[in-house]
């Protein structure tokens, strides 16, 4: 438009207010762009560009260790379900024994419950099948129930390998992903990885190693099959080599790869609250002698199960039951560390559980660790509950010595704590 016209039509009130108002619009809309341009710029530069699509993303962004580029990592997961064995009755029968033997015997021990504890009143709330058959001593339905255990989500943890409370986005690749990155951390721990360096690189490269890569790597530096055994309970998790894994199995192989290093080829180890026993599946083949669990009740039930089909059926004792030649891994009531030996472990060992209960519990616990450990106690805990922290008890009640304390190389969260006991 000639220059002079358009001079003269703004002069005129009307044209002069619309034009004002198509400035402000494509000012606003050029504006718009930029800011939309800035905007996929930060995001590219992000620690995780390819889980930057939603909120929901940003539920599995928090739990990762490493950034994740875009697009993400072709990692599925897998679902694998419980098989039918042979032994399954029988074996359901003698979880039944030792579980009534315990309920029993509590009666007359010196360290008491106040009340049910936490986990036989969630299972019972949430899985009365469960304790239907363990109450009614039904060992068929028992080993019926125990073959559909953890087919679907839980949101409680720790006794199960489906996908559970860890996760909050539980769309199946986002699950997948996080249990990539445990797979990356703990390949990491151990060097076959070289440690990512946001500073100056690589940085985003090691979540997009092929799984069955890692797992032959790791394989390669412990000398050992890393692949926990499938078909004893339903198992959600990522394929790899040979094998299926959850976050659980990373977690128990990182825990068993750092007491066989803290101990002695052959020693003993004792873990209180031993979850579902994969950390003392792994110990067995990182060469630990005799490993002890001591556990809740219902918890040593569900740990016995696993672990009877996992280890072998002639290397696991329960309560009550006397130990053979062939031993190797010892399931008992938490009440019975009284009666274990001084001196009896070259490591005791807890991990995610101290912290969650009763601070009487807690230095009962603790004082036995300093009477039956011969040197060492290892830390794997949290600190959402801080005063409440393994650092601070172990403070209160004196005679331990902190080695080193490290954030948890597969754990967001976590902190790693190594103590020798002064006697």
């Amino acid at each position: 438009m000639n220059k002079a016209i358009k001079n003269m039509l703004l002069k005129i009130p009307a044209v002069r207010e619309k034009y004002a108002l198509l400035m402000e619009l494509r000012e606003k809309g050029l504006l718009s762009e930029i800011e939309i341009n800035r905007l996929h710029k930060v995001i590219e530069a992000s620690r995780s560009p390819g889980l930057a699509s939603s909120s929901e993303d940003m539920l599995t962004e928090r739990l990762l260790a490493h950034p994740a580029n875009s697009p993400l990592p072709n990692i599925e997961l897998t679902s694998i379900p419980a098989t039918a064995k042979d032994n399954r009755v029988e074996i359901a029968d003698r979880l039944i024994t030792a579980y009534h033997k315990a309920l029993s015997d509590e009666k007359e021990s010196p360290i008491k419950r106040d009340g049910e504890d936490l986990w036989t009143g969630l299972l019972r709330k949430e899985l009365p099948d469960l304790m239907e058959s363990i109450d009614k001593k039904d060992p068929v339905a028992l080993s019926e129930f125990l073959m559909s255990f953890g087919s679907s989500y839980v949101w409680f943890g720790g006794i199960t390998t489906c996908v559970d409370g860890y996760n909050k986005n539980l769309d199946r690749k986002q699950v997948a992903l996080s249990y990539l990155d445990k797979l990356v951390c703990l390949a990491e721990s151990l060097g076959v990885l070289r440690m990512e360096n946001p500073e100056h690189g690589p940085w985003g490269e090691n979540l997009f190693v092929e799984p069955s890569e890692i797992v032959k790597l790791i394989e390669q530096e412990l000398e050992i099959n890393i692949s926990a055994p499938l078909g004893i309970i339903h198992t959600d998790g990522i394929k790899a080599g040979d094998g299926c894994f959850h976050y659980r199995h990373i977690n128990s192989l990182y825990s068993a790869m750092r007491a066989s290093r803290l101990t002695k080829k052959g020693d003993s180890v004792c873990e209180i609250g031993g979850g579902l026993g994969l950390t003392a599946m792994y110990a067995q083949r990182l060469g630990i002698g005799h490993y002890t669990i001591l556990d809740l009740p219902i918890t040593c039930l569900l740990a016995g199960h696993y672990l009877l089909h996992a280890v072998g059926e002639d290397k696991v004792s329960l309560y009550g039951e006397k130990q053979s030649n062939n031993t190797t891994v010892q399931l008992l009531p938490y009440w019975d560390c009284v009666k274990q030996s001084n001196n009896n472990y070259s490591l005791v060992l807890n991990q995610d559980s101290l912290p969650e209960i009763a601070d009487n519990l807690v230095y009962e616990f603790l004082r036995q660790v300093k009477r039956t450990s011969n040197n060492l106690f290892l830390s794997i805990n949290h600190e959402c509950f801080y005063p409440r922290t393994v650092r601070n008890f172990t403070r209160d009640i004196g005679s331990f010595k902190e080695i080193y304390r490290s954030k948890c190389w597969v754990r967001e969260g976590y902190i790693e704590e190594l103590y020798s006991i002064t006697k």
